[in-house]
């Protein structure tokens, strides 16, 4: 499996699971070449402070991300500026999971009234693996942790940390294209 281009592989920590009321609280990506090997020293992880006092108690305790953390973070539009800048003339979006963390994104650009920078034709890291997996006949669910455990791949940290997820959607990825 070969890209047209790089990826920016990213991740996403949210207050909630409905974009109109939740906000982003954590981005963390990374970028990786056309053979999912990742760019020297290319990654961004951010906390940002909410858009509003909304917080889904479920998430929250899912993300693990504290009220103090959230104080002293970024405002999302200065988040928004890094990260771009941070993709410098990459355009292309993927994540495990992009049914809910590009809408997400997506949704949070233009509440700050933010046009949006990237391409609309995504890739879904979740799809690929699965579907790399059934071509070889192994039987998986589609989760995270799931999918690590039947490749017997290690976590990189705690779950549910933007950064660790993204970096271990990326090595599911790398790991099948090694097989």
């Amino acid at each position: 499996m070969t890209l047209p281009e790089n990826l920016i592989c990213l991740d996403i920590e949210t207050t909630d699971l409905d974009e109109d009321v939740g906000s982003i609280v954590q981005l963390a990506s990374i970028v990786v070449n056309k053979e999912f090997e990742q760019i020297r020293f290319r990654k961004f992880d951010m906390y940002i402070k909410p858009l509003n006092n909304h917080r889904n108690p479920e998430a929250m305790a899912v993300n693990r991300i504290d009220e103090e953390t959230l104080l002293h973070a970024t405002s999302l539009e200065e988040t928004l500026i890094l990260f771009e800048s941070f993709c410098e003339n990459d355009r292309m979006l993927a994540s495990f999971g992009s049914c809910f963390d590009i809408p997400f994104l997506k949704r949070q650009y233009k509440k700050i009234n933010r046009g949006w920078p990237f391409k609309h034709h995504i890739v879904d890291l979740k799809t690929i693996a699965i579907w790399e997996l059934a071509q070889r006949d192994i039987e998986s669910s589609s989760g995270l942790a799931s999918i690590m455990k039947t490749l017997d791949i290690h976590s990189e940290g705690r779950a549910h940390n933007a950064m660790v997820d993204v970096k271990n959607a990326v090595n599911i990825i790398r790991h099948i294209k090694g097989r």
